[in-house]
């Protein structure tokens, strides 16, 4: 069992509470493309007894890239490794880069899991951290991905803020439950 992890370092902007390197230079797109084809090449006899079970693509925000380029690094996961029947490959998005045609994409690609980056529905907590949405554009990220016809999707939400109280983090996570 093994998985391969891609990150996508390129935000619009840094989340207040965010440790992961990151830029906000989508210039640098094709050079990191580039180079994750490579390093796959390069690592394919690493992983050469190995099922490949999971596929992720983590940032930094990985929605602001094209799907294009994300189908390009899924190929070559592909081409060089074994790949298990149940694939899950996983892509983390932004509720503000969600729209029906990208949804349909990453559908199209092979993209199974959706994982998106509420972090809070409260407003105030939202624009404390420097996030780019509010909870009116989660909640309608939610409902694209649900109409194109996903049933794996997962949520990060955030805990630990200063000034988030016990009322806030309890109605994240009712609204977070009623989405089922």
């Amino acid at each position: 069992m093994a998985g391969i992890y891609f990150h996508i370092p390129f935000c619009k902007t840094r989340c207040s509470y965010c440790d992961f390197y990151s830029t906000t230079d989508k210039n640098k797109v094709p050079e990191l493309i580039k180079a994750e084809l490579k390093e796959v090449d390069l690592r394919k006899n690493y992983l050469s007894n190995e099922v490949i079970e999971t596929i992720y693509f983590g940032g930094g925000t990985p929605s602001l890239i094209s799907p294009g380029n994300i189908e390009k690094l899924i190929n070559t996961v592909y081409k060089n490794f074994k790949i298990d029947a149940n694939l899950e490959i996983t892509i983390e998005v932004n509720p503000d880069d969600i729209n029906s045609n990208k949804i349909k994409l990453y559908n199209k690609i092979g993209v199974n899991r959706i994982s998106v980056g509420l972090q809070s529905f409260n407003n105030e907590i939202l624009s404390f951290i420097n996030r780019r949405h509010d909870a009116a554009k989660s909640l309608k990220a939610i409902e694209i991905i649900k109409n194109a016809g996903y049933k794996n999707i997962s949520v990060d939400l955030i805990y630990g803020i200063p000034n988030l109280s016990i009322k806030d983090w309890e109605n994240t996570i009712n609204k977070t439950l009623e989405l089922n």
